[in-house]
């Protein structure tokens, strides 16, 4: 009698959870499989090498791979960039010591769909929940000048529709135009130094800056931060060393979307 291999059936056991419910912590894996916390993470981390299991940075949490998914429940262009770009941001902390973001259009702000701002402690708002606003943050800025001309036509009518301060920024006509054209030279969307919503657990200012993630044929699906302590970078290492950086993290995270 040929004998169970009870390692498959275990890993089998996840896949099953992760296609009936997904994400899930590693905590909730545990409660609904039974496996211990040891054999479990050598499960995830097999499926994980194996391509069947991602997980996400900002939540901890496991959910099945796009390729998996692809022919029964396809994921969401949002899941799939979240997907593609969570490897790069890990990579992109271990080589500047500094969190990340990849942010997408969300009605009138932006809407992170990964980072690594949980990984540090300078940041006052560490939450993938923020919703930066448009002309103040650089994945807001970004996003206007590199995405086409329809969308930002949208964003702006929706923006001077707000009853605040940006919606009334956003009836400046001449500024508008100067701040695309000025992110456009630059390749780079830079955060206003004195956003009241972007600040140490200090007080003090936060930099940030923003490049496009972009298809091959220059449609924009995304923008990629990264931010740090107002005065840790001049401008001259940013511009000859970061900048080119994200940019070629923004060509990985093309290339790894499903």
């Amino acid at each position: 009698m040929v004998k169970a291999i009870d390692s498959v059936t275990r890993a089998m056991q996840v896949l099953e959870k992760l296609q009936k419910t997904s994400p899930l912590s590693l905590s909730e894996l545990q409660r609904c499989t039974g496996i211990n916390k040891a054999t479990l993470l050598r499960i995830l981390k097999t499926l994980s090498l194996s391509g069947w299991v991602v997980k996400s940075l900002s939540e901890n949490k496991y959910s099945l791979s796009s390729s998996v998914l692809e022919d029964t429940q396809p994921k969401s262009q949002e899941a799939r960039l979240a997907e593609a770009g969570a490897p790069v941001l890990d990579d992109l902390y271990q080589r500047l010591n500094w969190p990340s973001d990849i942010a997408i259009r969300d009605g009138d702000r932006m809407k992170l769909v990964e980072t690594t701002r949980n990984r540090t402690s300078f940041l006052l708002n560490r939450s993938s929940l923020c919703r930066p606003e448009f002309l103040y943050s650089g994945v807001g800025r970004c996003f206007l000048a590199f995405c086409n001309s329809d969308e930002r036509a949208d964003v702006i009518h929706t923006l001077r529709k707000l009853p605040n301060k940006e919606g009334k920024l956003a009836h400046d006509g001449i500024w508008l135009s100067q701040m695309i054209e000025q992110t456009k030279l630059l390749g780079y969307g830079a955060q206003q130094v004195s956003y009241y919503n972007s600040r140490s657990v200090n007080g003090l200012p936060i930099e940030a800056i923003a490049v496009p993630i972009s298809e091959s044929d220059g449609t924009l699906i995304g923008c990629l931060s990264l931010t740090w302590p107002q005065g840790s970078i001049e401008l001259s290492h940013l511009e000859k060393r970061i900048v080119p950086i994200l940019k070629e993290a923004t060509i990985q995270i093309v290339e790894n979307m499903p």
